[in-house]
């Protein structure tokens, strides 16, 4: 089988930059709609956040006027709850920043607030705090979730 090569045939068969075919260029109606996107996707994680916030809120007031263990692994839970939000929300949204405002890395926060909820409960079943101790410890422990919110 003997294979044709004409100089005249393959000339006709150009790259495509060469005849003015220009390259298919992002329109700014799509980012448009991708940033609305995201900015909607933004907003209703933080609305969720705020609304497991004021759920821990309410379980703190009831801790405030009884301790018991039922109540200390629903705010453990809700905890849980908040930082799975908070994670997700930090890598869909915000995945090229590593770091927050003051340099810590998200994860090192995370695993601040699941160590001292796990103390918190840890110490409450093992010997009998003072309330007064335990309320302290539940006030830090939503210092740093309001932390990540921001």
């Amino acid at each position: 089988m003997k294979i044709d090569r004409e100089r005249d045939k393959i000339s006709n068969f150009s790259a495509p930059g060469k005849r003015g075919v220009q390259g298919v260029q992002k329109s700014t109606a799509s980012s448009s709609f991708e940033q609305e996107l995201a900015q909607r996707r933004d907003a209703e994680s933080q609305y969720r956040m705020q609304e497991i916030l004021k759920d821990i809120d309410r379980l703190n007031d009831k801790l405030n006027r009884s301790l018991n263990v039922n109540d200390l692994m629903l705010y453990k839970k809700k905890v849980k709850q908040f930082l799975q939000e908070a994670t997700a929300r930090a890598y869909a949204v915000k995945q090229e920043r590593g770091r927050n405002r003051r340099g810590r890395s998200l994860l090192i926060s995370i695993a601040t607030i699941d160590k001292e909820v796990e103390l918190l409960i840890e110490d409450f079943i093992r010997e009998p705090k003072e309330p007064v101790d335990v309320l302290a410890t539940l006030d830090k422990i939503r210092g740093m979730l309001v932390d990540l919110m921001i």
